[in-house]
């Protein structure tokens, strides 16, 4: 079963080209740019559904209080265009997340290419600023 969204997001990846890029379910999906993975997602399949689209940035052994003041400071700035870090599975990531109604794949488009940009930027930055292997 799909909606609209699905079948957007799907038809979307599907014209992209040769990148590296993989349909995992109805609401789930990934693509590669540059060295990094974006992830697609929708939270579910109803109309009041989100969008999530994310990437991982670094891999978290342990806590850095320096880190977590750093990123919180870029999330309250205009430098990430909407997007937010967070943590989810040990994971360092950047996502966007936003209501699936009025979605369009030029809004798409430029959700999927703002994080894959956005994190190519930060995850070398981030590593080399923090001193994290």
């Amino acid at each position: 079963m799909s909606n609209q969204y699905s079948e957007l997001i799907t038809d979307f990846l599907e014209n992209c080209g040769e990148a590296e890029k993989a349909f995992v379910n109805e609401t789930e999906w990934w693509i590669v740019n540059g060295s990094v993975k974006v992830q697609v997602f929708l939270t579910s399949l109803d109309e009041d559904a989100e969008l999530i689209v994310a990437a991982n940035i670094l891999h978290l052994d342990k806590d850095s209080p320096t880190l977590n003041k750093y990123i919180l400071q870029l999330n309250g700035s205009f430098k990430l265009k909407g997007a937010s870090f967070g943590i989810r599975n040990q994971q360092l990531i950047l996502s966007f997340v936003r209501p699936v109604e009025g979605l369009d794949p030029e809004e798409l488009e430029w959700m999927i290419a703002c994080i894959a940009i956005l994190a190519d930027e930060y995850d070398d930055f981030l590593i080399h600023k923090f001193q994290m292997e």
